[in-house]
């Protein structure tokens, strides 16, 4: 039995408390029935496609059927996207270096905050000018991506409740300028909107900078109205409380949460069988 701390569930779960069962029945209409017909008939959508070659276990099938409502035709829709999007950039699906992640987390350019918020989302925080780019090169800043959404949404909890994002876009402007390539951001774009069986419920902006500007500007066209409504630019760090508990903000925000850390999770995330199943 999983205890909330405050109201706030731990990000580590290894079980579905109740009420979020209740609310994956009532959102997204899971239950035992359609669970079991939907991977069914995910499983033979797959079987039937001589040109997918993709695993068909309930647990990697679960997540697009979580992410898409249960509408097969639309889950499957989106399981051809991820794996067109694997097959097409295998080189930051593979890799991965503990020490180059490791740095990234120590660093703080990316990092899970340890509690949920109410509602069961995860929380990544993005410290967006804390990648040093003579440090970490653009491929580097890719897979990390890859790897702290694509393994933690194996998480049930994830897959129910999805994602709020924490990004501070404070930046010295040509340092990471030069990396707003219509390419590289198309990447970004397509790997967590369009081929990624997750879903974010709120990406909060913090200290607004030119580069993220152009960068903004560049994607927004292509966001879909449901994603464009959740964003929420801050002009003060006090505003963030309005939309999560005080005690979960880090104190680089004016929260309450002295520290936190990844490296647990990343551990967990960098294990051979772990790393095989996000390869394939």
């Amino acid at each position: 039995m999983i205890i909330p701390k405050d109201g706030l569930y731990p990000f580590l779960a290894n079980a579905i408390p109740e009420e979020f069962k209740k609310k994956s029945e009532a959102e997204l209409f899971e239950n035992d029935g359609s669970r079991r017909s939907g991977l069914q008939q995910l499983k033979e959508c797959v079987f039937n496609d001589k040109d997918l070659d993709c695993r068909t276990t309930d647990d990697f099938l679960i997540k697009f059927l979580r992410a898409r409502k249960f509408n097969i035709p639309k889950a499957f829709s989106l399981l051809k996207k991820h794996m067109g999007f694997k097959s097409k950039n295998k080189d930051i699906f593979t890799g991965f270096e503990y020490d180059v992640m490791a740095a990234l987390v120590k660093e703080k350019v990316f990092g899970f905050l340890p509690h949920r918020c109410k509602d069961g989302c995860a929380v990544l925080v993005v410290h967006l000018d804390n990648w040093n780019p003579s440090k970490f090169s653009i491929k580097d800043i890719s897979r990390g991506v890859v790897l702290f959404f694509y393994h933690s949404i194996r998480d049930p909890l994830t897959q129910i409740n999805g994602y709020k994002v924490i990004l501070d876009v404070s930046s010295s402007g040509l340092k990471h300028l030069r990396f707003c390539t219509p390419s590289n951001l198309y990447l970004l774009y397509n790997g967590t909107q369009e081929c990624f069986p997750g879903r974010f419920k709120g990406i909060h902006i913090m200290n607004m900078s030119r580069a993220f500007q152009l960068a903004y500007a560049v994607v927004y066209p292509f966001l879909s109205e449901k994603l464009k409504k959740r964003i929420i630019f801050h002009d003060k760090y006090e505003s963030l409380q309005n939309y999560l508990p005080k005690s979960l903000i880090p104190v680089d925000f004016n929260g309450e949460l002295k520290e936190y850390d990844t490296i647990p999770w990343l551990r967990n995330a960098l294990k051979s069988e772990n790393l095989e199943r996000l390869a394939h």
